[in-house]
């Protein structure tokens, strides 16, 4: 989904400053926003466009992440006001490093100290984390170099600690590095070399952020998932990690300090919708009494999702919100206010319902949206990526074409999908992929059962992970599906766990428990090439060259199987890479699908009655061999 706008990022100490990122002439830009004039200033103008962007804390200067095709680059910075950085504001977008000597890399997180005065940068270079520290427009120094994947959560206020977030039931789920290597600094409360919090099967730790009123003594606030609950935790060098039983939740949360000495702002992600709730944790334990057991207030919000959420300096909240029917605008809350209910659906000729389809092994959450008046309908399964994401209750404009177009759209939490409990996300052992498109089934079944999807005329849409469980599917269940388009898809997993990134080789051997030679059959079940002889419908095959996630070889490759077995496929070669940050390239990519669509399922659509034609589907084979 495309939104126009993120929630802004504010100034922690200047109240009328902040930056947005924003479409502009379509395509992302950073952009400075004088809240006590009004007056926003455009600062970048980057032709592929710009997705992070960060304001220093006293608001002097912008950051923003000069990014390739590829998603190597640097921070740039620029003040506030506009001109060359250091020079006098005259308005230009000219832009300076952020930091020197930062090689080029993939961005892995910023950060500041409490006043500004230092700056923490990790970038990925060639299969390696660094982190960097030093004055904004200064000389930085490394402090900090690991192999494999670490993101940068946070700088302490008295920017003396990093915490770090790797594998999340890993020996490195959270690192606590010194930012200085004096001998001096082993004599304070945390080491001088790095401190590890681990995870394990049975608990992930996630860092998120220290507390910025804690100068003393670093308090960082985690998110911890235990017994297959989520809870808020904090860590600091006196007393450990923390857990608070009383701010748990049966699915995932994110947290946030928010106003106060210890207030968090929690965001419990259920079912597709989102609620927002506050909390305080009250003084620490150790002065004189003992820690109370905090409890959480919910904040009333329309129903829906809130995509995106920042405080500014006053407590205000800004959200991005939006519902299926409502596309995503801002929302601005006042915590102890009742917020203006302005979120009346929009009217069109849509019919949108929510399924649950039961299993033996717990129930299948889908979306479905359809053209108003009686079914059976022409049915596309718009797959989520991911797989750790979910479908929400949100506007998404793909919806609204393919329906405009004449299709049932279903969007469904398949196994693996997060906002359904820790169960749900992770215990469908390595079976990557077949379990997921066994949940697609099982929703089709029902769907052609009660009279809402064609059988005939069922087909899978996806992009990125979604377009790989399309493609697995059109080669493992070959009877069910009669359309595939797989965008920016994985089509040979081997292939592409060996040319992807370092944060994405991390999470396929969380998904297989390996890697492609230590588990060599897990993979083999889970890659489209396994099936691709057995693929009998339309393919169309959206790629770019330079995409560094679904890298283009192993996409071209099973193109060139699909030819070789004369089966009807058409490959697009697109730009932007992997998520292109022009709207009008999804623009395209969408309409490139719409006319797939109709040239594989000419109108008028047959009617069938309903059930299925006879026939089950094809029998997935575990650790069959590749052709």
């Amino acid at each position: 989904m495309t939104q126009a706008f993120q929630s802004p990022g504010f100034a922690a100490l200047a109240a009328d400053r902040a930056v947005e990122t924003r479409l502009v002439d379509d395509r992302w830009q950073a952009v400075a926003w004088d809240l006590g004039t009004g007056r926003r200033r455009v600062v970048t103008d980057r032709p592929g466009g710009v997705h992070l962007s960060e304001i220093e804390p006293d608001g002097g200067a912008i950051w923003w992440f000069d990014a390739d095709a590829a998603g190597e680059g640097r921070w740039l910075r620029e003040p506030f006001a506009g001109g060359e950085p250091g020079g006098e504001a005259d308005g230009g977008t000219a832009g300076g490093e952020a930091l020197h000597g930062v090689p080029r890399g993939r961005p892995y997180g910023v950060a500041f100290d409490r006043t500004g005065a230092l700056a923490a940068v990790a970038v990925g270079v060639d299969g390696v984390s660094h982190c960097y520290v030093g004055p904004p427009a200064g000389e930085a120094r490394p402090v900090a170099s690991a192999p494999g994947y670490l993101s940068l959560a946070d700088l302490s206020p008295d920017g003396r600690l990093l915490a770090l977030g790797g594998r999340p039931d890993g020996d490195d789920a959270v690192v606590l590095w010194p930012t200085e290597g004096r001998p001096e600094a082993r004599t304070r409360a945390w080491p001088g070399a790095p401190q590890r919090l681990a995870g394990n099967r049975r608990l992930r730790l996630w860092p998120i952020e220290f507390n910025p009123l804690a100068l003393r003594e670093p308090e960082l606030l985690l998110v911890v998932e235990q017994d297959e609950r989520y809870a808020v935790a904090t860590w600091r060098a006196g007393e450990g990690l923390r857990r608070y039983p009383g701010l748990s939740f049966d699915t995932e949360i994110s947290a946030g300090w928010y106003r106060g000495p210890r207030g968090v702002l929690i965001q419990h992600e259920q079912a597709g919708r989102s609620r927002l709730l506050l909390a305080d944790l009250g003084p620490p334990a150790g002065r004189g009494t003992p820690e109370r057991e905090p409890s959480a207030r919910e904040l009333r919000t329309p129903g829906g999702t809130i995509h995106d959420l920042s405080s500014a300096p006053d407590g205000t909240l800004h959200c991005v919100w939006s519902r299926e029917s409502t596309p995503p605008r801002p929302l601005v809350l006042r915590p102890g206010t009742e917020p203006a209910d302005d979120s009346a659906p929009e009217r069109d000729d849509t019919s949108r319902t929510r399924r649950w389809t039961p299993r033996p092994y717990g129930r299948i959450h889908s979306f479905v949206s359809t053209p108003a008046g009686p079914g059976p309908w022409p049915t596309l399964f718009l797959v989520h990526g991911g797989p750790a994401t979910h479908d929400r209750d949100s506007y998404d404009p793909r919806v609204n074409a393919l329906v405009g177009e004449g299709y049932a759209v279903v969007r469904t939490n398949y196994r693996g999908s997060t906002g359904y409990g820790a169960r749900w996300q992770h215990e469908y052992g390595h079976r990557v992929g077949l379990a997921q498109i066994e949940d697609l089934a099982a929703v089709r079944a029902e769907l052609v059962a009660d009279g809402t999807a064609l059988a005939e005329r069922t087909g899978l849409c996806g992009f990125s992970w979604g377009g790989y469980l399309a493609l697995l599917a059109l080669g493992a269940q070959p009877e069910l599906w009669s359309l595939g388009m797989a965008a920016q898809p994985i089509a040979d997993y081997p292939a592409a766990y060996r040319g992807t990134t370092p944060a994405l080789r991390e999470l396929d051997r969380q998904l297989f428990g390996g890697t492609p030679e230590e588990v060599p059959e897990r993979y083999r079940a889970a890659d489209p090439r396994s099936y691709v002889h057995r693929v009998r419908s339309p393919v169309l095959l959206v790629a770019s060259r330079t995409d560094e996630r679904c890298p283009p070889d192993q996409v071209a490759r099973y193109a060139a199987d699909l030819s070789r077995l004369a089966v009807p496929h058409e490959l697009l070669w697109v730009d932007g890479g992997h998520y292109s940050r022009r709207t009008a390239d999804h623009r395209s990519v969408l309409a490139a699908m719409v006319r797939f669509a109709g040239r594989a399922w000419p109108t008028p659509a047959p009617r069938t009655p309903r059930g299925d034609r006879p026939g089950g589907p094809a029998e997935p084979v575990e650790g069959g061999e590749q052709p």
